[in-house]
């Protein structure tokens, strides 16, 4: 295992050293242990590295906001082990890894493969959602739900251990950098980037898989140039795990057909990559029980999985020895506390790569003595009259030169004022928006909408935007350009803060309906539900107390409804308040 900086990932190292590398990503909540059962066959070929998400495996607990940041710091880390090309798979939020590197990087990329992908997650709502409810109630509910999230249910009834081992996984996560995950994925969405992607990319998913499933799979291969499809039947979301053999084949098919060679032969990965080496057909036996029938021409592969549950050390995401299910490949995973591999080097590696993850190529040489000619200015007649546009009506003079500026000691005659044309002809003003490029400043409406929906979610804003009539319009706009656009962008105050203030505020008021939002809000943008009553608490004693307790009523209910917590508002009636309506609030 490596020793990791904030700006680097946990990583380790399988295979030759002079190979061609390949890099595997992990799904959320896994380790790189995932890839357990392909480690083998991929390590004949490539040097594989594999890294852990921040908070898991025992990774250190530094929460990335973004995908793209995510993919920084896997650029930073293979800076330091010196690899410039790689081949990359990634499985979940590693995919989402893969499709921004191939964006931002594509000169790294070799070839792509994306697996239990999507160009889009979900809805941001699902996700923050997700996040709420990590930060109110830790990991255990997640833990819980994992097993039917990321197998078939024939697999996990005849593959218990297996199943311990994933929920082992998920409750071993660091909670913080878990909902950080998930604030990256709901801010994720490359689907009108999708033909900007050049690398040659295998877009892998499992027939069952419910979270992305074949219909995500299938818009991956309509927009990227360059993409096939492969369906694994009887698998689901952790297809590596529940069908090895076929994803294994797959990816060595693949990688081995797609790759382009680098042009710098420094690292090792300039020369043509091997034909794929054929793989040693199993001892004959019966297929492990709960294996959804593989694809035609696919050789089952050993199963080096735990049969029995067995508790996981805290902290580390993998459940101890591996006990096989068959016959076993000598180089297969052990447990985290022995060696995990007898092929891969591991430890700190000092840095020797570009200082940072993107570095731009080096520029063409140029001469700095060679004089460059500057254009030469068009000749301006500052005393000429400026052209004046053709009106109906008489012609007027042409206007009279004017110097630059008047000599100090001149006096300059004032203007007489001139009455709007309103007011000398007693007619109503017309209603002019402003435009935002008479005032040098940019239109606050696009960031606005942006920000009220991070922040209320797309469903709140959606209904409030759709219900809008003529009545309503302009208040819409009002307050997604003010509101949003103008207040809520501002820098001196990060959203938790906005968001106490707003709560506070609503309080005061008696905004009870508002409130119902801004909690909502609230809990999704980071804000513990403990963090919010005692701000509540607080408006108690500078608000009222009447006040205060029909806040805790209808933040109490919406905590629960996000949150799926027990418990009650503070309340004395325990009454409720009707639901809110969007069409006119925010």
């Amino acid at each position: 295992m490596s020793e990791t900086s904030p700006n680097t990932l946990q990583y380790r190292t399988d295979g030759p050293d002079d190979a061609p590398v390949l890099v595997l990503g992990p799904s959320l909540g896994t380790t790189w242990h995932m890839w357990d059962r392909q480690i083998p066959e991929l390590t004949r070929q490539w040097r594989v590295v594999r890294f852990d998400l921040p908070g898991h495996g025992g990774a250190p607990a530094a929460p990335a906001p973004s995908v793209g940041e995510l993919a920084d710091r896997l650029l930073a880390t293979l800076d330091e082990l010196g690899v410039q090309r790689f081949g990359y798979a990634g499985c979940s939020i590693g995919g989402a890894i893969g499709a921004d590197l191939a964006l931002r990087a594509p000169h790294r990329l070799a070839a792509l493969v994306l697996v239990a992908a999507s160009p889009r997650f979900g809805t941001a709502d699902e996700f923050r959602q997700r996040g709420a409810i990590v930060r109110a109630n830790g990991l255990e509910p997640m833990a819980r739900s994992a097993p039917e999230r990321w197998f078939t249910p024939g697999f996990a009834a005849a593959q218990p251990a297996i199943v311990e081992w994933a929920v082992q996984m998920v409750r071993t996560t660091d909670p913080g950098c878990y909902s950080a995950a998930c604030e990256a994925l709901a801010a994720f969405d490359v689907r009108a980037e999708l033909g900007r992607i050049g690398v040659p990319t295998l877009v892998l998913v499992g027939s069952e898989d419910r979270v992305t499933g074949p219909a995500e799979a299938r818009t991956l291969v309509a927009g990227i140039p360059d993409a096939r499809l492969a369906v694994v039947p009887g698998a689901s979301h952790l297809a590596p795990v529940e069908q090895p053999a076929a994803v294994t084949d797959l990816l060595i098919r693949h990688l081995s057909s797609a790759w382009q060679p680098a042009a710098d032969s420094s690292t090792g990965m300039a020369a043509p990559v091997p034909p794929p080496a054929p793989i040693p057909a199993p001892a004959p036996g019966p297929a492990p029980a709960g294996y959804g029938p593989p694809p035609v021409g696919y050789t089952p592969a050993p199963a080096p999985y735990p049969q029995a549950p067995t508790p996981a050390p805290a902290g580390y995401g993998y459940p101890g020895p591996i006990q096989p299910t068959g016959p076993t490949s000598p180089t297969g995973p052990t447990s985290p506390t022995g060696p995990t591999s007898p092929t891969g080097p591991t430890g700190p590696v000092a840095p020797t790569g570009p200082t940072g993850p993107f570095a731009p190529p080096a520029p063409a040489p140029v001469d700095l003595g060679a004089p460059v000619p500057a254009p030469a200015p068009a000749p301006v007649d500052l005393g000429a009259p400026a052209p004046v546009a053709e009106a109906e009506g008489p012609a007027e003079p042409p206007a009279q030169p004017v110097p630059l500026a008047p000599p100090l000691d001149t006096p300059v005659p004032s203007a007489p004022l001139v009455p709007p044309a309103s007011e000398a002809t007693g007619a109503e003003p017309e209603a002019r928006r402003p435009d935002p490029y008479e005032t040098g400043r940019p239109d606050a409406y696009e960031a606005g909408i942006r920000v009220r929906r991070e922040v209320l979610g797309d469903a709140h804003v959606d209904a409030a935007t759709e219900g809008a009539d003529a009545f309503s319009a302009d208040f819409q706009e009002l307050i997604t350009r003010y509101a949003w656009g103008e207040v809520w962008t501002r820098d001196g105050l990060d959203r938790r803060t906005r968001s106490a203030v707003t709560l506070t505020a609503l309080v005061a008021g008696g905004q009870l309906e508002e409130l119902a939002f801004h909690t909502r809000a609230a809990l999704r943008g980071g804000m513990t539900p403990a963090e919010i009553r005692e701000v509540l608490i607080h408006c108690a004693v500078y608000c009222g107390v009447p006040a205060a307790n029909a806040a805790f009523r209808v933040a109490g209910r919406v905590v629960r409804e996000e949150t799926g917590a027990g418990g009650s508002g503070a309340g004395e009636d325990g009454g409720g308040e009707a639901d809110a309506r969007a069409t006119y609030g925010e």
